[in-house]
């Protein structure tokens, strides 16, 4: 979860992690390798800021203040920071130098109290609604299980109209089974990046750096690998050291076996033999920004999310987890983020239908408390 932070703010994040404060370093000594039970990451960018630590399953910043923090205008930027972090549903808390060099204890009895009981903001992060285009041959389909595909209209309007909607970010998945695909979603990636001003994230075909590296320079804010990462893992570490694990989300379809989650490949057709809770662990310590979770047996069914699977994942990971599969009604999106809080949720055919209109289902979404984005 970065806040869409730009490449300069990982630029920037990338080189303090290359020049910790001494007394960063000692607070960081007793934060990582989840120490204290959850997982910190160091100088985590968040928007426009850079947050000394952050933990993402409990939305929280840890800032050490040396003695420039004292100075008036530099207070003034202190505050300002932590409302825009906590009107996110982010908690800060902050330590002096001194307080960690000499009451290191006492600092870290205070974060645990904080993890505790930790602080969501009422109703938590701002949860994100997330069209999903499935796109062949330069037209948006969509079936039941990936087939039996109908026509659901021209991809750049309907992205056009989901941006002028509210929807907070979209999804493109190229199932064309053609050598041109690159070319042709390079093309795609450049008319829509001309049309909207949400990100999007490009996904289906990508097997090496080369393209990524295509869609990205065309516009795309982030691509979304499958398949080819179950195949080669270490795509995941190739990506992730490329282009920054903010750009990398990869999806799985996963499908109940018997008591087990499998993975699944080629739109949930073809089984693996990998669990699939076990592949999203190994997923996010290669590097995994985002998590892209499609129940194959409920997905284009209509009938809810699989919360109870999705609460199991989002409550392990340490990274935004984004359910799929199942959405057909406006209650099942209130149900998904109720019980799994899960970072967003994501649908297609009845948003293409017009059977969910987003405005709508924003507002009943806050009517129970959720935080969405407004627009």
């Amino acid at each position: 979860m970065f806040l869409g932070a730009n490449h300069l703010i990982f630029k920037n994040a990338e080189s303090l992690r290359e020049n910790m404060t001494p007394a960063e370093m000692v607070l960081w000594g007793r934060l990582k390798g989840s120490q204290l039970g959850v997982k910190f990451r160091r100088q985590h960018p968040l928007g426009i800021y850079i947050a000394d630590f952050y933990c993402h399953q409990h939305k929280l910043v840890i800032e050490i203040d040396g003695a420039i923090h004292l100075q008036p205008e530099i207070e003034l930027k202190d505050i300002e920071r932590q409302k825009n972090l906590e009107a996110d549903g982010i908690k800060v808390i902050r330590f002096k130098n001194e307080s960690v060099f000499k009451q290191i204890e006492e600092v870290l009895k205070t974060i645990k109290d904080v993890i505790s009981s930790p602080f969501r903001g009422s109703g938590g992060l701002t949860k994100r609604i997330i069209p999903c285009l499935d796109v062949k041959d330069g037209r948006t389909v969509k079936g039941v299980n990936f087939v039996d595909l109908r026509d659901a209209g021209d991809p750049v309007e309907l992205a056009w109209n989901y941006s002028a909607q509210g929807a907070d970010e979209l999804v493109f998945l190229d199932i064309t089974a053609t050598h041109e695909r690159r070319k042709t979603m390079v093309e795609l990636v450049k008319a829509v990046a001309r049309q909207i001003n949400i990100p999007f994230t490009i996904g289906g075909g990508i097997n090496e750096i080369a393209d990524a590296d295509a869609l990205l320079n065309a516009g795309a804010d982030k691509i979304s690998i499958n398949s080819a990462a179950v195949r080669n893992p270490a795509l995941i570490d190739e990506l992730a050291k490329a282009f920054g694990v903010q750009f990398v989300i990869v999806a799985v379809d996963t499908r109940q076996v018997g008591n087990r989650n499998l993975v699944h490949l080629n739109g949930g057709r073809i089984a693996t033999e990998k669990e699939t809770f076990n592949w999203i662990l190994e997923a996010e310590s290669r590097g995994a920004g985002e998590i892209l979770l499609t129940s194959m047996d409920h997905d284009g069914t209509k009938g809810g999310f699989d919360n109870s699977f999705l609460k199991i994942v989002n409550d392990a990971v340490h990274i935004p987890v984004i359910a799929s599969g199942g959405a057909g009604s406006v209650q099942h999106f209130v149900d998904v983020f109720e019980k799994t809080n899960v970072d967003a949720a994501l649908a297609a055919s009845v948003f293409h239908y017009g059977e969910i209109l987003i405005p709508d289902l924003k507002e009943v979404l806050r009517q129970n408390n959720i935080e969405v984005r407004t627009i």
